[in-house]
């Protein structure tokens, strides 16, 4: 066990914006719509155009990829029709540098004001008594192999040619969701991403993940989705932020329902305008990573 000083877990802490509350911006509820999505992109892609034209900037792109030989015409028209393309795999040296800069580095959780370690967390709960769902870990761009991923030049490629321009923004969130005996819908309750949903993280956006701990099971922390529902979504859908999955089933077939499952190390791209959710770990925590392109 890593030895951790706990000021953090006496003494008040205070706890910067999590990357999620930098997309916490009202006017970005617009791009609920696929027709608004589809409008910035052809904006974005005319201002830029322009912009190499007048004055040529360099983007940051690295010469390496993890992920050479992958077919992306094949990945963009399985995220263009389904909302999402597998088969990303992360070298295992990879993973483990990932998941130790995770277990080594502090976290955060939404509306809890300290700092903690993920090997603090027992049985759901911080010695402090307070329960604990999620714990975003700090920083995740510090960490060289995400830094990599962040510039890697496929995932460039493909989040280019999607969105039809260069992101304007790229956000790394590592995630552990912890594993709790807890019933579904007490999890529901305080952890969001549980319900069905769909994601509003900018004008446009796609989001690239990967498992880096394995998820081989519906215990395991898997992320579900319903295929297509990137492209139509019924009006009960359209203005709500979660969805009870009795109710997304009146609308979507059961057959659209896709469980992502993987090994450690395994990726996929999605439109995550698509309704998505997690399935609460039972067994283990399970880490995610996720960048976010806008």
């Amino acid at each position: 066990m890593i030895d951790h000083t706990s000021p953090s877990m006496v003494s008040l802490n205070p706890v910067k914006r999590t990357p999620d509350q930098l997309y916490n911006n009202r006017l970005y509820g617009i791009s609920r719509f696929l027709w608004m999505r589809q409008i910035y992109s052809q904006i974005q892609k005319v201002k830029q155009h322009f912009q190499n034209f007048l004055s040529p900037q360099v983007y940051d792109i690295n010469s390496f990829s993890w992920f050479s030989g992958f077919d992306i015409e094949t990945c963009l028209a399985e995220i263009r029709e389904t909302a999402v393309s597998l088969n990303l795999q992360l070298p295992l040296e990879i993973v483990k540098e990932i998941f130790d800069y995770a277990c080594q580095t502090s976290c955060t959780e939404p509306k809890y004001p300290h700092r903690f370690w993920i090997d603090q967390v027992h049985q759901g709960s911080l010695p402090d008594g307070h329960s604990v769902v999620r714990a975003l870990v700090d920083e995740p761009s510090n960490c060289p192999a995400i830094k990599q991923l962040i510039h890697d030049p496929i995932l460039l490629e493909i989040v280019h040619r999607y969105l039809q321009y260069r992101p304007n923004r790229i956000t790394a969130h590592l995630t552990w969701s912890i594993a709790s005996n807890l019933p579904e819908t007490e999890i529901q309750k305080i952890y969001p991403p549980t319900y069905y949903h769909y994601d509003i993280a900018g004008y446009n956006f796609m989001t690239v993940y990967f498992y880096i701990t394995a998820v081989q099971d519906e215990y395991s922390g898997p992320h579900i989705m319903i295929e297509k529902s990137h492209l139509h979504k019924p009006l009960a859908l359209l203005f709500s932020g979660r969805h009870p999955d009795d109710l997304v089933y009146r609308y979507y077939s059961r057959q659209q329902e896709r469980i992502i499952l993987g090994n450690a190390g395994f990726g996929f791209i999605q439109d995550p305008s698509c309704i998505h959710k997690i399935k609460p770990p039972v067994n283990n925590h399970r880490l995610l990573l996720q960048l976010r392109y806008s």
